[in-house]
């Protein structure tokens, strides 16, 4: 499996459109993976993870032609994940198409059905170009040789998701705008009796501390870190990324990735591609 991260930031992106603190002037003068954009993801050029406000840079930058993916996972209605402005753009009279294309699955919790101002599951577009599915919680659905179970994120939206991702033997649990997991998702992961190959991590708040619910810093992910290990749903051989970052984290990417300070996370960065 692969997994290609478009965009690395929190909301703001970094450097911050108004902002002149240290990491964002810094950002603005080194650029290279200094700058992030919001947050986004795609695995093995298959599934999108969110369609924020930044993927009409990303299929630029990154040469993507998503008029041929299938299915998007989206985390989340917040903007910075979940822009349906620009989903609406495949419909027929703002896309024209020389082959045939097929339908984007959309996948999202309540906040994301009500965004989409649906009362059912229902074609988005007219055309059937965008399908909006309910994912729901614990209820793993399959795509192709894919099987996606959504899991309860802890996030100040309505029904936040990550979601674990496997093919054939090979897993990924991507775990953004969330916080330290609830009980009933470690007992699921731990029923599940894998030890996962990646798990990739929100750590917005880079080494700053934190004393609210819904994103976590490298603190908390050291936490879960462990917490995997002692559960066995993790080892030595499975590989944590860290990504999500906010200028508010008080830490650039060269900084972030000093062992001193990582401690064996990979710290992810636009464009980044990784595979397992």
């Amino acid at each position: 499996m692969q997994i290609q991260y478009l965009g690395t930031s929190a909301a703001e992106g970094i450097p911050a459109l108004f902002c002149h603190c240290s990491i964002c002037d810094n950002a603005r003068k080194v650029k290279g993976k200094e700058i992030r954009t919001r947050m986004q993801a795609v695995i093995d050029n298959t599934i999108l993870i969110d369609f924020g406000p930044d993927t009409f840079l990303h299929i630029l930058r990154y040469d993507l032609d998503i008029s041929l993916i299938e299915i998007c996972l989206i985390t989340h209605s917040h903007a910075d994940h979940f822009f349906p402005n620009d989903i609406l753009m495949r419909k027929g009279n703002h896309a024209l198409y020389n082959k045939d294309i097929p339908s984007l699955l959309v996948y999202g919790g309540l906040g994301v059905k009500e965004k989409f101002d649906l009362k059912e599951n229902d074609f988005i577009t007219k055309d059937g170009r965008v399908i909006f599915k309910y994912a729901k919680s614990f209820e793993s659905f399959v795509f192709k040789n894919y099987k996606i179970t959504p899991l309860p994120a802890i996030h100040k939206t309505k029904e936040p998701l990550i979601y674990l991702i496997q093919k054939s033997k090979k897993s990924i649990l991507y775990a953004h705008d969330t916080d330290i997991f609830s009980d009933d998702v470690w007992e699921f992961l731990q029923r599940l009796n894998i030890i996962l190959d990646v798990v990739s991590l929100d750590c917005t708040e880079g080494i700053k501390k934190i004393d609210y619910k819904g994103h976590m810093n490298f603190e908390r992910d050291f936490y879960i870190r462990d917490k995997m290990f002692k559960l066995h749903i993790a080892d030595q051989s499975t590989k944590f990324v860290a990504s999500h970052f906010s200028h508010n984290g008080l830490i650039d990417y060269k900084s972030a990735v000093s062992p001193s300070i990582n401690k064996g996370f990979i710290i992810a960065y636009d464009g980044m591609v990784f595979d397992w």
